[in-house]
């Protein structure tokens, strides 16, 4: 089986060339040169985010699929343009690898990152290879763009705002702690939970009804956790919020695993990461509105799970009680 080491760093940049090309009209420079050049398009913001997946901190190469963890490695760009409002439109991939990376490896991967870059329409136009003796690191950067006033940012939330969340939470670690327990692939009873870590299914279309809904609207993704990404919003936006537990959405699948695994859901919605589901604020006379538009034309469900309130603390209510919940979450230089 043939390796980096057979093709060298030219033969894999050619590789990498066959998947991705050819491009749109707007792509002036790609893979070929230092830097990708795109023409801009008047009336519109544009926006850049990066995100590096690195060996052993966010994936166990063993146990993670090559096909899904090219997918993974792009959706969580995706969402991050997703959480702006914005359309992703084009994405630079770096690759960080030993030399005895096998090629079929590497060639699922990218297939893998090709088909989530398809779905969405982007367009893969550059990036840099390096050799490593250490950790593989996959570092992505994705460029989206926004109409300049659709812009949606964390500080917009405002005292009496309704806070709202799509899909189910604590699901993606849940399946992550699965896979580390038993360091395999699992039945189809868990594959849920498992697929909702491999599988992270970013929030584009969601991101884009509320930046067209012309509302005043805070968003984030959650990729750190649901208190701790709720917290940036209440921190830009210098207010506080109560959530009522009882409404936060949990799958049948990790309630039905909890249930035998003795652990409490909760634990896992409140400050498990890599859900990539979306947090929005809006006013009361908005809310109803935008679940029935988002859950209609996405079929994506919305559950309204608190109330921004002044100050700022982070509020659970709860048998009338309220307790004050201090934020945890996932953390790149401190575990949880």
């Amino acid at each position: 089986m043939s390796t980096l080491t057979d093709i060298g760093e030219f033969g894999l940049i050619d590789l990498i060339k066959k998947k991705f090309t050819p491009y749109g009209p707007e792509t002036v420079v790609g893979i070929d040169d230092d830097c990708a050049v795109v023409t801009g398009r008047e009336g519109f913001y544009t926006l850049y985010t990066c995100d590096s997946q690195v060996e052993g901190s966010h994936f166990i190469t063993d146990l993670v699929p090559p096909y899904l963890l090219g997918q993974k490695v792009l959706s969580v760009n995706l969402s991050d343009i997703a959480a702006m409002g914005g359309t992703p439109r084009f994405a630079l991939l770096s690759l960080v690898l030993r030399s005895n990376v096998s090629i079929r490896w590497i060639d699922t991967f990218l297939e893998g990152f090709r088909y989530k870059a398809n779905q969405y329409a982007v367009e893969v136009i550059g990036g840099n290879l390096a050799h490593t003796e250490g950790k593989l690191i996959f570092d992505v950067t994705c460029i989206g763009e926004v109409k300049r006033n659709r812009l949606l940012l964390r500080n917009q939330a405002r005292v009496g705002d309704l806070i709202l969340v799509t899909g189910s939470l604590g699901d993606a670690a849940a399946g992550l702690k699965i896979l580390l327990e038993e360091q395999k692939m699992n039945t189809a009873k868990k594959q849920y939970l498992l697929n909702r870590y491999f599988l992270p299914e970013p929030r584009v279309e969601v991101g884009r009804i509320l930046a067209d809904s012309k509302d005043r609207i805070a968003l984030i993704d959650i990729s750190d956790g649901f208190a701790q990404d709720l917290g940036h919003i209440l921190k830009q936006s210098q207010v506080g919020a109560i959530i009522d537990p009882e409404r936060i959405p949990l799958s049948r699948q990790l309630i039905s695993w909890c249930s035998e695994q003795n652990c409490y859901p909760l634990d896992y919605a409140f400050s498990g990461g890599e859900d990539y589901e979306l947090i929005f604020t809006t006013t009361p006379q908005n809310a109803d509105e935008l679940r029935n538009k988002i859950q209609r034309e996405v079929g994506v469900p919305v559950t309204i799970v608190g109330e921004i309130t002044t100050g700022s603390n982070l509020i659970f209510e709860k048998n009338e009680q309220n307790y004050e919940f201090h934020t945890q979450g996932w953390n790149h230089f401190s575990s949880f």
